[in-house]
């Protein structure tokens, strides 16, 4: 059976796109993709995509700011008994990047067991391909600087990007860290793009 329910998603915009979009499009546009044909035949995201768990200092700094959005977003992840600490912290893994080319998708597809799904549109036109949730098929529209997180079981798409110029967007898995084991949480090891 088939339960439908609603949910909420946050879509913002960053305050920081440009000191961002400066660091990372020339690297992301001349990246080499990570994936092998066989793996590439078996991942949702038929483009680019670079490695699991990239890093640089404007990413580190986009991320404090989302994980105090999602708080702001959520408040009751701040529920907890403070003398065990910060209960609810929030736990990045698996940020990545991923660069469509003409005729590049994303099939449909969730993030489980991801506690959050984030998506950030570094470089884009407002009419190139949205964001689509499959189940209800409520649109994103792109927007330079605009992120977008949501419960990590929401099925989303990619439609194919029909343009020359590349759409560039980040995307990331995040999890409760009192409820995911540390060893877990920092397996992919963090590369640096810079």
């Amino acid at each position: 059976m088939k339960v439908k329910n609603t949910t909420n998603v946050y879509v913002a915009d960053y305050p920081f796109h440009n000191n961002l979009k400066k660091e990372l499009v020339s690297i992301l546009e001349n990246y080499r993709d990570t994936q092998d044909e066989k793996l590439r035949e078996y991942n949702n995201v038929k483009a680019t995509m670079t490695s699991w768990n990239v890093t640089t200092p404007q990413i580190e700094r986009l991320k404090k700011y989302v994980a105090n959005e999602i708080y702001k977003f959520s408040p009751m992840l701040m529920v907890g008994d403070k003398r065990e600490g910060d209960l609810n912290k929030l736990a990045w893994k698996d940020f990545w990047g991923n660069i469509y080319r003409k005729g590049e998708y994303a099939l449909s597809h969730n993030h489980l067991p991801s506690n959050w799904s984030f998506v950030y549109f570094l470089k884009t036109k407002w009419y190139y391909s949205s964001l689509v949730f499959t189940d209800c098929g409520q649109k994103i529209r792109p927007k330079e600087g605009r992120f977008v997180c949501f419960p990590g079981h929401l099925l989303h798409h990619v439609p194919k990007h029909r343009y020359s110029e590349t759409r560039i967007t980040l995307s990331a898995n995040i999890y409760y860290e009192s409820l995911s084991m540390e060893y877990w949480i920092n397996a992919t090891r963090q590369v640096s793009l810079i």
